[in-house]
């Protein structure tokens, strides 16, 4: 096994690409375009002739210092191989890493699951809520909460209705906003990939949005879903005050299942350690599938936090 550290201008991009395309665990997260648009900056380990890939995103914007880090809008990222995920190719992988990164906190996707085993490195299980579509929607139905039954009643008495039509600048913004009504924000910079990934997505027909408005054509709730293979991944949603009274979201996502029901596909709810939205997605029937936070610090004694 031959482990290669490539700078990202050395990366030969169709095989790189080719590599994340191919691996039973694709993720659009691994694709260059998409850590382009989401990075810093980033390297990659690469086996061989791209039979598996690593990307190693990373900044220096601690006192100079270089660090791996998760980006924003990167739910998992971590090993795509072709040949299988061992725990000698995983430990491989990681001994490959460069001393010079000083701390690391990357999360691994759902498929690293031997990583646990490797009792060297410090690793946290993160949930992750993916529901299955292969069923007729009477029977994912019948799988949800009695909440989101309610709630999807109330947006059918407002006379709620689907639409996929906003500017990305504006699905943006309200974003934002709806995000500062909760006394939350995502730095400046992860609104701007926000974009970049929007349109990216868009251009390359692996991503849409749905949305759904009231009589007076306000929208309730939005959506913004990439679509990854056989996965859809709620990538970044927003409910507004009105929305909220009248069960919006669940309406939406309700009207998405009816629409998508009976096919080989899933939703990818990208998780959440939170109660309350692990909740929201359970509600639906979801199931729990892990991925994994690695965190290694070797930072000076000077600026060392408890990794």
């Amino acid at each position: 096994m031959n482990i290669r550290l490539l700078h990202r201008d050395e990366i030969d991009l169709p095989r790189w690409n080719g590599c994340v395309h191919y691996a039973p665990n694709s993720l659009i997260y691994g694709y260059a375009w998409y850590l382009d648009n989401v990075a810093d900056n980033w390297w990659g380990l690469v086996e061989d002739d791209y039979q598996s890939v690593f990307p190693l995103p990373w900044n220096d914007k601690l006192f100079g210092i270089k660090r791996l880090y998760q980006p924003p809008l990167c739910q998992q990222l971590g090993l795509f191989t072709v040949n299988g995920f061992s725990e000698a190719r995983i430990k491989a992988f990681l001994q490959a890493i460069p001393k010079e990164f000083k701390h690391s906190q990357l999360a691994f996707n759902d498929s690293m699951s031997a990583i646990q085993r490797l009792s060297d490195y410090k690793v946290v299980e993160r949930p992750n809520y993916l529901l299955p579509l292969n069923q007729a929607y009477e029977k994912l139905y019948e799988k949800y909460s009695s909440n989101h039954k309610r709630n999807i009643k109330k947006g059918e008495k407002a006379n709620l209705f689907a639409t996929s039509s906003i500017k990305p600048e504006d699905f943006v913004a309200q974003l934002e906003q709806e995000m500062l009504r909760k006394g939350e924000q995502f730095p400046q910079a992860t609104y701007h990939a926000a974009l970049r990934i929007i349109y990216n997505a868009l251009h390359r027909g692996q991503g849409f949005f749905m949305l759904c408005l009231n009589e007076q054509k306000e929208v309730c709730a939005a959506v913004f879903w990439l679509l990854n293979g056989a996965r859809y991944i709620n990538l970044l949603n927003y409910t507004t005050p009105a929305g909220k009274e009248v069960g919006a979201m669940p309406y939406l996502i309700d009207l998405f299942i009816q629409g998508q029901a009976n096919k080989p596909m899933f939703i990818d709810f990208e998780g959440s350690s939170i109660p309350g939205i692990a909740r929201f997605y359970e509600g639906f029937g979801a199931e729990n599938m892990p991925f994994y936070q690695w965190t290694e610090n070797r930072l000076p004694w000077w600026i060392r936090w408890k990794g």
